[in-house]
């Protein structure tokens, strides 16, 4: 392994440019004085320095007479991406024993060693490489992709079930992250379960809040409008009782759609669940119910803190993916009974930052305490492509399901 090493040098020797565009860092080289060689390379990278055989020599500490030898007239610099994940695999599997080595050492219960080993080998779990791109070449592929919608007169994501929304937003697009945000019981998970039973392709839902029984009774419940009330109270009516069974028959042929229903999981497990399910199963969506129910593994760190780098990961997770990532996520308390905006998301801010489109939950109440007198609209705050605005819904809580206003009237201000 230090030949490539030796090699991937002689070749950053031969083209200092290299340094700029490689994403190995010192931890993947093996050998110490590699290491420090590639250290020296970086830094002086870093200051504007000039990368040769002296100044590395002089920055290193490395005998010039060693660096010389590095820079072999045999060396071809126009393959160092392959060096460059030679070195890289090769430092993952050293990474990966080294965690399975402290495994069979510590004493800890199963479900700790599980956790430190996904947290400890969650770099090694593969890095992303971005190249740089020419405009020309980026306009090219814009518009093939523009041609391909026109042609197949498809909106450019999965279809959210509901033609306005998807008008605004384009359906539920790749690589980007969305925020259902409510209150709590103002119907973010039952909105998240309806997008889910909308989703006609291979997803996964993190079911943080609920077990996935319940997700599964709620799947029942909206598919045939069976009556929650008689649902759980077991007081179904023939009909009804026939229904169930018809909701079942026709869900039980859905095996595409994925529940894990761990709570308060952490975030680390929640993404090598998600890459599984990506790899194995070909997902194109991830759902989570709901974002501050996820654990930050430094609980040390103040609440803000943890949520702010769960949102950013998640967002890194979509791109990483390739998929949407789309969260019901909590409003604070001063947003109870007021028009919901984008600053209300509870615990941190970060959530309005990451989020590609964010759509709040809003209830206007006709008369006090009663559901059925109070007019529903998803309120589309943040949309990074598209336009903002109302959707009137038809929220029927007893049925666990949304449906778009046939009147799609603008509500009159309250607030």
């Amino acid at each position: 392994m230090m030949q490539e090493e030796r090699y991937f040098i002689g070749q950053i020797l031969w083209d200092p440019t290299i340094i700029n565009k490689t994403i190995v860092t010192p931890s993947d080289f093996q050998g110490e004085q590699e290491r420090a060689i590639y250290e020296a390379m970086l830094a002086l990278s870093r200051d504007n320095g000039v990368v040769d055989e002296n100044s590395t020599a002089k920055k290193s500490g490395v005998p010039l007479s060693r660096i010389i030898e590095l820079k072999d007239s045999n060396v071809i610099s126009s393959t160092w991406e392959h060096y460059q994940k030679v070195l890289i695999d090769t430092s993952r599997v050293r990474a990966i024993k080294k965690t399975c080595e402290r495994v069979l050492k510590s004493d800890l219960p199963a479900d700790a060693l599980v956790d430190m080993f996904i947290e400890e080998t969650q770099d090694a779990r593969g890095r992303m490489i971005f190249r740089p791109c020419a405009l020309p070449t980026c306009i090219e592929e814009s518009i093939a992709a523009l041609e391909a919608r026109i042609e197949s007169k498809k909106i450019p994501g999965l279809s959210t079930g509901y033609p306005i929304l998807n008008s605004f937003i384009g359906g539920l697009q790749k690589t980007r992250l969305y925020y259902l945000g409510a209150r709590p019981s103002q119907g973010k998970s039952t909105l998240l379960m309806n997008l889910v039973a909308n989703c006609n392709v291979p997803c996964i839902i993190f079911s943080a809040e609920s077990s996935k029984t319940e997700f599964a009774d709620r799947m029942i419940i909206r598919e045939k409008k069976i009556s929650s009330s008689q649902y759980y109270n077991g007081t179904l009516t023939d009909a009804d009782a026939k229904k169930v069974m018809e909701a079942s028959s026709e869900l039980y042929d859905r095996d595409y759609i994925i529940i894990h229903d761990e709570p308060n999981i952490p975030l680390a497990r929640l993404i090598q669940i998600a890459r599984d399910a990506k790899r194995y199963n070909k997902v194109e969506a991830v759902f989570i119910d709901y974002v501050q129910l996820l654990t930050f593994h430094d609980q040390s760190r103040p609440k803000n803190e943890q949520v702010s780098e769960i949102s950013k990961q998640l967002k890194q997770l979509a791109r990483e993916l390739d998929v949407p990532v789309i969260c019901a996520a909590q409003l604070r308390r001063d947003a109870e009974g007021k028009k919901p905006q984008l600053s209300d998301f509870s615990d941190s801010t970060q959530l309005e930052r990451d989020a590609d489109v964010a759509i709040m939950i809003y209830h206007i109440e006709k008369k006090e305490g009663d559901d059925n007198n109070r007019e529903t609209f998803l309120l589309i705050e943040k949309n990074r492509d598209g336009r903002l605005g109302y959707i009137r819904m038809d929220y029927q809580p007893e049925y666990m399901l949304f449906r778009e206003a046939r009147d799609q009237q603008i509500p009159k201000k309250k607030d």
